[in-house]
């Protein structure tokens, strides 16, 4: 099985029902929360791989698991894919789904990452700055990581940015261990 080419035709074909519905930005936050949740309950997965739970007990099981009621869109959605028997790949569809709407609509994601929680007022500053430098629209989650000292650390795609404390004494400690060796 190509898990990759089934996610994607029926991530693709959610995105473009939901849109003509009105409904993609639901069924984003949606499919956030379900791949979440997916990750962090196992006892989902369990269930929905358990061949004794009905498709109407899955169905309900998902529902609840991604808040209670579902967009319609979302909804057709899930009775296809238990229909077609691909519940083992709603994961890998939920992660695509995710992927073609930030394509489709030019969003950018990325982690900030914060020794201590910051105020929402400071983080809608940093990211509306970054927002101006890169050009286009930002989803950037917050992430506390004590181990920074101070300073953050931004992820976005495949860049990294780090104006931590940390960041900055482990490249002071290399200069320094570069300087060693060169006088050694």
């Amino acid at each position: 099985m190509n898990t990759g080419l089934i996610s994607t035709r029926y991530a693709t074909a959610l995105l473009d029902y939901s849109i003509v519905s009105g409904q993609e930005k639901e069924v984003y936050g949606r499919m956030k929360t379900l791949s979440e949740v997916y990750l962090l309950v196992p006892q989902l997965r369990t269930a929905l791989a358990n061949t004794a739970i009905s498709n109407k007990n899955k169905k309900q099981i998902i529902f609840t698991s991604i808040g209670g009621s579902v967009p319609s869109s979302l909804d057709k959605m899930i009775d296809l894919i238990l229909k077609n028997e691909r519940v083992e790949v709603i994961l890998f569809i939920a992660l695509r789904y995710i992927e073609l709407y930030r394509e489709r609509f030019g969003i950018q994601y990325g982690k900030l990452i914060t020794a201590v929680p910051i105020n929402k007022e400071n983080e809608e500053k940093i990211i509306s700055r970054i927002s101006n430098i890169v050009g286009e629209n930002l989803e950037i989650e917050p992430v506390v990581d004590p181990d920074l000292i101070g300073g953050f650390v931004l992820h976005l795609n495949d860049l990294r940015w780090d104006a931590s404390v940390a960041g900055e004494l482990t490249r002071f400690k290399n200069k320094i261990k570069r300087q060693e060796a060169e006088n050694a």
